[in-house]
């Protein structure tokens, strides 16, 4: 299961590398912090993906690492929302979407089946 939770989190970052070789901006700050947040993206997803079915927020390291995990998904939703070409818009959503599904199902799972102590 966590080769797939993995795999999820790879989408956005996908996106973004793609975003960065077709955008035709000139805004060379958007396309260093697609890289960036593509790189954090690779680097939470490497972290987490391992403990993503007995994730607690008790640790805040693991806490970061899901919150690097999904930055990608936020940069494409942010980028998404610029003036653009409307089919690129449209994958980055659908990336963005594909790369917090794994974040969402971790938070619910944790919330309902929390073991208080």
């Amino acid at each position: 299961m966590g080769a797939i939770f993995f795999a999820l989190f790879l989408v956005p970052a996908v996106a973004l590398g793609w975003r960065v070789v077709v955008s035709k901006t000139h805004n060379w700050p958007l396309r260093i912090g697609a890289a960036a947040a593509a790189m954090t993206t690779i680097v939470g997803a490497a972290v987490i993906y391992d403990a993503l079915e007995s994730f607690e927020f008790k640790d805040w390291r693991s806490d970061l690492a899901l919150l690097a995990a999904i930055s990608g998904s936020i940069y494409l939703l942010v980028w998404a929302r610029r003036r653009g070409n409307r089919r690129h818009r449209t994958i980055s959503i659908i990336a963005a979407i594909i790369g917090l599904i794994p974040a969402v199902a971790t938070v619910a799972t944790t919330l309902i089946y929390r073991v208080d102590q």
